[in-house]
Parts: structure tokens; sequence; C-alpha cells
């Protein structure tokens, strides 16, 4: 079995990007999480062959978990993996969670001096209303910066 060629990173280092989840919750807050993982599973990584898409943050007792990242070349690809935080910063998370109604997302994973890292973004999800509201101003945005640079 050959090894798989690793994906570009892009500007900022980031391997994978939840694209939704900027648009699905106004993120108010961010903390950096490490991720457990097996061998195969980091390696999947490094090469770029991972999704975001669809996973979330849950906690199972007082331990904080990723679900949904799907690892394509790991031997179980959708396990679920303990997120290494600060104690602090687990209560933190876990009070806004359950006591103000707040959901955790995984936003970019990344990797830090050969480390893999996960950005949780901690915010209250956007009703349907907001979607398209914010949806309107982006093109009001981008339409105003057209016509600023044809100018």
């Amino acid at each position: 079995m050959g090894v798989a060629k690793p994906k570009k990173t892009t500007k900022r280092g980031t391997l994978a990007h939840n694209k939704r989840a900027h648009f699905d919750v106004e993120i108010e807050k961010s903390y950096e999480a490490g991720i457990s993982l097996t061998g195969d599973e980091i390696k999947s990584i490094r090469a770029g062959r991972l999704q975001l898409n669809g996973s979330y943050v849950k906690f199972l007792g007082s331990r904080p978990v990723l679900i949904g990242l799907h690892l394509s070349l790991a031997a179980d690809p959708a396990r679920t993996r303990n997120l290494l935080l600060h104690a602090d910063e687990i209560v933190a998370i876990q009070e806004a969670v359950q006591a103000e109604g707040k959901t955790a997302v995984p936003l970019d994973v990344y990797l830090k001096r050969g480390w893999a890292k996960v950005s949780i973004g901690l915010g209250k999800g956007r009703k349907q209303y907001n979607k398209r509201d914010l949806l309107k101003r982006r093109d009001i945005d981008r339409e105003t910066e057209r016509t600023l640079r044809g100018r």
C-alpha cells in the first residue's frame, strides 16, 4: 500500500476547515484543544485526509469528545476522539453548553509543532432568518466592493 501524498495546506496552515460552522453558529469565543489520536489517525491528518463537516463537540461525563471527525486512512474512521484541554477551559465550555445553551463546534484542524490541534468555537446557533440576513449582507458587501474596484 502506497503512502498518500500530503495535501497542500492553506495560508494559515489549516488542514481542514468546517465551512458550515461560521454560518450555522455565531462564534463568540474559541479554544485550542489537542486531539487524542492513534498512529494511523495522525498519519491520516498529516496526509490531509480528513473531513470536519457535520462534526461537533459533546461532553461524556466531564470529558469533552469530538464526534464526527472523519479520517479516511484510519482503521476506524469515525470513532469518538477525546479532546485535550486545561481543566479550567473544560469547566468553562461545559458550563456555557449546559447552562447558557451554547454550542461547541470544531472550526479548524491544524498541526502545531507536530501535534494535531483543533480550534473549538463556542457560540449560539443562528436561526434561519439570521442566516438569510447574513447572506444578504455578504451579497451587498460583495457588490459594493465590486463597484469600488471598478472605479
